[in-house]
């Protein structure tokens, strides 16, 4: 079974414009609100995919009627711990004429010790009955930046194969307790070790050195160049196929969900990334947080192909 953890919940509300002018008057050509966050986003591909996924998290007071109604709507059940607060809101402009989105995310409201223990305690009680464990996104104000360290501290020590998708100290901190895939995106990767070119062969030496420090697999994701894996022994590249872009938003969450449906298959990294890729692409052909749905998934997993990387 797979689970995900969404500390950090939004509703994702979605301005398509035409030709978006910076500091001039814009017209909205379409909207939509979407339930998210990364966890929760991981979870919705996976079920509209077919997949069974649990989804745990914080939920605040205010707002998590709202939030609860929307993921019972896609199937989903949201196994979390209320809070007080307010829900958070992001906008997101999508230029149609450029397909370029422009993200206007909200802080998390404040969330104290006391719900944090109480939310190890939900998650301790429930790890025996999974395999895969996805740590993903930003937290709320109060959560200090090791604690996604404890929580892959707490799922390897169940067995819990962990894949652990954050920024900055999140991400690094994180990493020393060895979960066993990150995934960050390129302007993580090169903000969190560094990377100062899109060369490979530089890409390649961090994450050989990121595996020597006891991470198994790394997946970074590239946006419109696509994606690599790699482990300790080889690596892959996919390019995507092209299509028309209706909304980025998800895209490298469902990259993850589509590599969670590989894992718990047992198939090799090769496989790990056209999962992943082809996920990934049927949510970039929906509007707004729409996400992948089973056709997608189906329908690109037939055409995505994978190429070996020559070291």
């Amino acid at each position: 079974m797979i689970g995900t953890i969404t500390l950090n919940p939004c509703i994702d509300k979605t301005l398509v414009i035409n030709g978006f002018t910076y500091g001039g008057m814009n017209r909205v050509s379409s909207k939509r609100a979407d339930v998210s966050g990364k966890g929760i986003n991981v979870s919705i591909a996976l079920t509209q995919i077919g997949v069974p996924v649990r989804t745990f998290g914080i939920n605040y007071r205010n707002g998590a009627q709202l939030l609860n109604a929307g993921l019972e709507e896609i199937g989903i059940t949201y196994e979390s711990v209320m809070t007080e607060g307010t829900l958070r809101e992001n906008m997101k402009v999508m230029d149609e004429e450029t397909s370029v989105t422009t993200e206007l995310n909200q802080k998390g409201d404040f969330v104290d010790g006391e719900k944090l223990a109480e939310f190890e305690s939900l998650l301790d009680a429930q790890l025996e009955a999974l395999d895969i464990l996805v740590i993903t996104g930003s937290v709320p104000q109060g959560v200090p930046t090791d604690y996604y360290r404890a929580l892959v501290e707490k799922a390897n020590a169940r067995g819990v194969r962990t894949i652990l998708d954050a920024e900055g100290e999140l991400l690094l901190r994180g990493m020393e307790a060895r979960p066993y895939l990150i995934k960050p995106n390129l302007y993580e990767f090169e903000t969190a070790f560094g990377l100062k070119t899109k060369d490979m062969k530089d890409i390649l030496a961090i994450c050989r050195k990121i595996i020597a420090d006891g991470v198994k697999v790394v997946c970074l994701s590239m946006g419109g160049d696509g994606a690599l894996i790699a482990d300790e022994k080889e690596a892959y590249l996919c390019r995507p196929t092209p299509i028309e872009v209706k909304s980025t938003q998800g895209a490298g969450d469902s990259l993850v969900a589509g590599m969670c449906i590989a894992m718990e298959k047992g198939l090799p990294i090769s496989e790990m990334l056209r999962y992943g890729v082809s996920t990934a692409q049927g949510s970039l052909i929906r509007e707004g947080t729409q996400l992948c749905t089973k056709e997608g998934f189906e329908h690109f997993e037939q055409i995505v192909t994978v190429e070996k990387i020559e070291e």
